[in-house]
């Protein structure tokens, strides 16, 4: 029996998260607005490599992609009426693009404005990206572009169209995807949904377009989202994101040293490092133990200082980070957040003030109790909100 009952006024979306180690999967039923009921499946992981290019990352990410879906649909076998597909790193690279048009006299903002601006990055965009993405730029294909805010007169405006100033100001955002991961992707989703209206995104412009609308700080923030293989950070200020950055080091950099220093098998080092937190340590184990989980933090650290100092060249960042990922992995992680030497980066010059994104921010967006359940996927329910509200 269909996990929903659908009347003509509802919506069932299935969302499906890829990442650098996990696919997870939700259900989501609207009603035009909110509140939201979401149903989500246990995540599929991407199995554990210690060949971790790009080629063989994507062979196990659609083994884990086809049973994501799968789990999906035997949740709700009902209609679902669109499949969002949400892609992080590495799987796309973005940039934002700061764009001003100054003129003597007043001009109006037409429709094809932007779109003209829009059609000029793109052009400019898919070379540079290719090398990230791919070797050739035929690898590459494009996922979002829009603007994601606009000034007039150094003014913000919500609608500009239509609108008359001297100076227009704007923020466009682009992405691309890896083009072999988005074909895998449609022909997957294609044979578990069939003839279902398939959209792409990108975890940034997501986290962006959601999370601005929750947290409100006034000189800005930056989400930091620790995943398996990678870690991503998305700077927002001013009611835009203006710089995303990327890192392959992530969860899986603890566990692999973990592994190694006890010679045991990579799936079996998150449960050695959860037991160790709780208390569960043997004298030669657990001086092994820790001596990983330091090295692991001080190998993180340094990359996100790396990307940190390049975000923060020509502008100190906002004094707020807020962390997405894994509970545990992410308070080792975070901890070097907390020392001096990331101080130089801030616009207090003091360390940074780290929070976790909680699952109950989230709660007004859906229904009495659905937020509250045990171990619920921030991602997934940020992602369900952008597919709801976007």
């Amino acid at each position: 029996m269909p996990f929903f009952n659908k009347t003509p006024k509802r919506k069932v979306v299935a969302v499906i998260d890829i990442t650098s180690s996990s696919v997870g999967g939700a259900l989501v039923e609207s009603n035009n607005g909110y509140p939201m009921t979401i149903l989500a499946a246990p995540r599929s992981p991407v199995n554990f490599l210690f060949d971790v290019s790009l080629e063989a990352s994507l062979r196990c990410t659609v083994n884990a992609l086809r049973l994501a879906a799968k789990k999906l649909k035997n949740l709700h076998p009902g209609k679902i009426d669109e499949v969002l597909c949400v892609f992080s790193s590495p799987w796309f690279v973005s940039k934002t693009k700061m764009i001003t048009v100054a003129r003597e006299k007043p001009f109006e903002v037409k429709n094809d404005f932007f779109s003209q601006l829009i059609e000029e990055e793109e052009r400019s965009f898919t070379p540079p990206i290719a090398g990230q993405v791919g070797d050739r730029k035929e690898n590459s294909r494009l996922i979002e572009h829009e603007v994601i805010k606009a000034e007039l007169n150094g003014y913000y405006v919500k609608n500009p169209a239509g609108k008359t100033a001297k100076s227009v100001k704007s923020y466009i955002y682009l992405s691309a995807g890896v083009k072999k991961a988005m074909e895998s992707a449609e022909k997957e989703i294609a044979k578990i949904f069939i003839h279902t209206p398939l959209k792409f995104a990108t975890s940034s412009l997501v986290a962006f377009k959601v999370l601005s609308d929750i947290i409100k700080k006034e000189e800005g923030f930056l989400i930091i989202d620790i995943g398996g293989e990678t870690t991503e950070i998305n700077l927002i200020r001013n009611s835009a994101l203006e710089q995303s950055a990327s890192f392959s080091k992530g969860s899986n950099l603890l566990f692999r040293k973990i592994a190694a220093a006890l010679n045991t098998f990579l799936q079996e080092a998150p449960s050695i490092v959860k037991a160790y937190a709780r208390g569960h340590r043997t004298l030669e184990s657990s001086d092994k133990i820790a001596a990983a989980i330091k090295d692991s933090i001080a190998e993180w650290g340094d990359y996100l200082k790396s990307s940190l100092a390049g975000m923060a060249k020509e502008r100190l960042l906002p004094q707020n980070i807020f962390i997405i990922g894994d509970a545990l992995v992410g308070r080792f992680f975070s901890s070097c957040l907390e020392r001096n030497n990331f101080s130089e980066f801030t616009i207090l010059r003091k360390p940074f003030d780290t929070s976790k994104i909680k699952p109950e921010w989230l709660s007004r967006y859906f229904k009495a109790g659905d937020y509250q359940a045990e171990n619920m996927d921030i991602m997934l329910m940020i992602e369900a909100v952008y597919a709801n509200k976007f």
